[in-house]
């Protein structure tokens, strides 16, 4: 009996990792990782690991946590900002503060991959896109809330800059699909050098 062709699995639920790698035309299945990200980010504060180093651990463990033939890929993205990393935010009012204390001011989203197979790592990549923030009336960062409604729940940095985000920045210096949350081209000369892409 012939198995088909091993895949990537992808170790998210995330829409827009999803979307990432269907606009690169990537045949991909999707798995949701099953790892406990606050106990992960608690013990990685515990041992002083950078935030560089906790975003590569969380995206190891979502890709060690799928079983799959093929290649597993796992990611996370932290927001930095003047030492602290933050997570999504939770509510409206979390992200409004967000904004607030973002805005006039840089910060960088560290995305870190790793790609898995057979049960051990043999893949990883970490990005750090820098942000500038423009400067914001409290009406302007109303106004976008309330037009982009609570989907930028789902950034570390409450926007999206792929949508309506777009217009909150002066200027963002790195990748743009690693701003996004997942680093494509390093995915995709992995899958090149393993036979998984055509081109």
């Amino acid at each position: 009996m012939t198995h088909p062709p091993a895949r990537l699995t992808l170790a998210s639920g995330s829409a827009i990792r999803a979307a990432i790698l269907e606009g690169a035309k990537v045949a991909f299945d999707v798995i949701r990782p099953d790892v406990d990200e606050a106990a992960i980010k608690k013990d990685a504060e515990g041992e002083g690991l950078s935030l560089r180093a906790t975003a590569q651990r969380l995206a190891d463990a979502k890709a060690l946590s799928v079983k799959a033939r093929g290649p597993v890929l796992g990611s996370d993205q932290i927001l930095a900002f003047e030492g602290r990393g933050f997570d999504k935010p939770a509510t409206i009012a979390d992200a409004r503060a967000r904004l607030k204390l973002l805005q006039g001011r840089r910060h960088s989203l560290i995305n870190a991959i790793a790609i898995a197979e057979g049960g051990r790592i043999v893949f990883r990549h970490l990005d750090e896109p820098q942000l500038l923030m423009r400067q914001m009336s409290d009406a302007e960062i109303d106004a976008y809330l309330v037009a982009a409604g609570e989907e930028i729940l789902s950034s570390v940095g409450a926007y999206q800059i792929e949508a309506l985000g777009s217009r909150l920045f002066e200027r963002i210096d790195g990748d743009y699909f690693a701003v996004l949350g997942l680093s494509l081209y390093p995915v995709l000369g992995y899958l090149r050098r393993e036979g998984l892409l055509a081109f």
